[in-house]
C-alpha cells in the first residue's frame, strides 16, 4: 500500500513539473525575440568612419543597425578605460529611435576634453519595451588631437534672434557661427554638410568656403540655404576645417529641419503687377502657427539685389505678440524709382525664428 502511494506521489509530482514547465515555456513564448545590434562604423569622422579612433575634445562617429521586435525603448553608449576608471557615455531616447522596430543608429558622441588618452572599451546597449537587451562591443582608442586646428563656439540656429536653437526652417537661411577658428598652418577651406538621419527621406546638402591661409577667423558667420524641397526631420551637421597641409578637424551636432508654419495667400501687386512708384497696391493674407513678429517689403532691380528703391519693415501691427492671422493691405511708395522692371520681395517673420519669403515681378510705370 505504501509503495502504491509513493509511486502515485512521484507520478503527481512529475505531472506538476511538466505543467509548470509548459506554462513557463508559454510565458517565454509571449515575449518577442530579443533585440539585435551590430556596429557598422566606429571612428573619428566621415573621412575615417571605421578606424576605431577618436580625438579628445571632438567626437566619435558611431553607426549601427538595430532590430527590435519588441520595439526600442532606449539606446545607451557606455565607454570605459580598459586599464583605468574613467568612463562616460550617453542614453538616447530620441523619437527617431524609441518605438521603432528597425533603426540605423547614427550619432556623434562628444569625447570629453578631460578624457585621458589610451585604450577604451565601447558598449552599445539596446533595450526593448519588454526590458530585453542586446549589446555590441568594440575597442576604441582615444588620442590627443593630432592637428593644430581649433574650433570654438560653434552654433547653429534659425536666425539672428535664435542663433543657437539648432533649428533650420525649410526655404530659409539659418545661421552657422563660430567664435574662433584657428589653424597654425593656415586655413585652406571649411566644409559644411547637412544630411538626414533615421527614417527621414535621404537628403543632404553641403557647401565649401575657401580661404587664403589665414591662421585665425574670428566671429565666423554664414547663412546656409535650406531648399524648398528639403524634407522636415532630424538631421546631422558636420563642420570640418582643413589646413594648408591637408589635415582637418571636424565638429558636428544634431539639428532639426522644420516646416515654417507660415502660409501666404491672395497676393495682389498693383494692377496685374504694374503700378506707379508712389502708389503700389500690395495685399495678401498670412496664417501662421506661431505669432507673427514682422513683415518686411523690399523692391529692387534683379541685377542689383542689394540696392533697394523701397525697404520697409512693419512691426507695430504685431506688438501684442498674439497675432497669427493678418491681412496686409498697404499702398507702398518707392519714391524716386525709375520706370522699369523690378522685384518685390516680401518676408514674414514669426516669433519662433521661422520666416517665409515670396518674390514677384513688379513693373513701375511712372512716378
Amino acid at each position: 500500500m505504501k509503495q502504491k502511494f509513493l509511486w502515485g506521489a512521484i507520478l503527481l509530482l512529475n505531472m506538476s513539473l511538466l505543467v509548470f514547465s509548459s506554462c513557463s515555456s508559454d510565458d517565454d513564448d509571449d515575449n518577442p525575440a530579443k533585440p539585435t545590434v551590430q556596429i557598422l562604423e566606429l571612428g573619428s569622422g566621415h573621412d575615417s568612419p571605421n578606424d576605431q579612433t577618436a580625438y579628445i575634445g571632438t567626437d566619435a562617429h558611431i553607426e549601427a543597425t538595430i532590430l527590435a521586435e519588441g520595439l526600442i525603448k532606449e539606446i545607451e553608449v557606455e565607454i570605459h578605460q580598459i586599464d583605468g576608471t574613467y568612463e562616460f557615455g550617453k542614453v538616447y531616447t530620441d523619437s527617431k529611435y524609441v518605438g521603432n522596430k528597425n533603426a540605423t543608429f547614427h550619432e556623434h558622441l562628444d569625447i570629453p576634453a578631460d578624457a585621458p588618452a589610451g585604450k577604451y572599451h565601447l558598449h552599445l546597449v539596446v533595450v526593448d519595451q519588454f526590458g530585453q537587451t542586446a549589446t555590441a562591443e568594440s575597442e576604441l582608442t582615444l588620442k590627443e588631437a593630432e592637428v593644430s586646428i581649433s574650433i570654438d563656439g560653434l552654433i547653429f540656429g534659425s536666425g539672428h534672434d535664435f542663433p543657437d536653437d539648432k533649428t533650420g526652417y525649410i526655404g530659409t537661411a539659418p545661421v552657422i557661427e563660430a567664435a574662433s577658428i584657428k589653424a597654425e598652418k593656415g586655413i585652406d577651406r571649411i566644409f559644411v554638410e547637412i544630411h538626414s538621419e533615421g527614417e527621414t527621406a535621404a537628403f543632404e546638402l553641403d557647401t565649401t568656403y575657401t580661404y587664403a591661409g589665414e591662421t585665425e577667423l574670428k566671429d565666423f558667420h554664414k547663412h546656409l540655404l535650406i531648399p524648398d524641397n528639403t524634407p522636415a526631420g532630424d538631421y546631422h551637421l558636420h563642420f570640418q576645417v582643413y589646413d594648408k597641409s591637408g589635415k582637418s578637424l571636424e565638429k558636428s551636432m544634431d539639428i532639426e529641419v522644420k516646416e515654417t508654419g507660415i502660409a501666404i495667400s491672395g497676393l495682389e501687386i498693383g494692377s496685374n503687377n504694374s503700378a506707379v512708384a508712389s502708389n503700389i497696391h500690395t495685399e495678401f493674407k498670412v496664417n501662421a502657427t506661431h505669432p507673427l513678429k514682422s513683415i518686411r517689403v523690399r523692391v529692387y532691380k534683379a541685377e542689383i539685389p542689394t540696392t533697394y528703391v523701397l525697404n520697409e519693415t512693419y512691426v507695430d501691427e504685431f506688438a501684442t505678440g498674439d497675432v497669427k492671422e493678418y491681412t496686409f493691405h498697404k499702398h507702398l511708395k518707392a519714391t524716386g524709382a525709375a520706370v522699369g522692371e523690378y522685384i518685390i520681395e516680401i518676408r514674414i517673420n514669426d516669433a519662433k525664428g521661422a520666416n517665409k519669403t515670396i518674390k514677384d515681378k513688379l513693373t513701375i510705370t511712372g512716378e
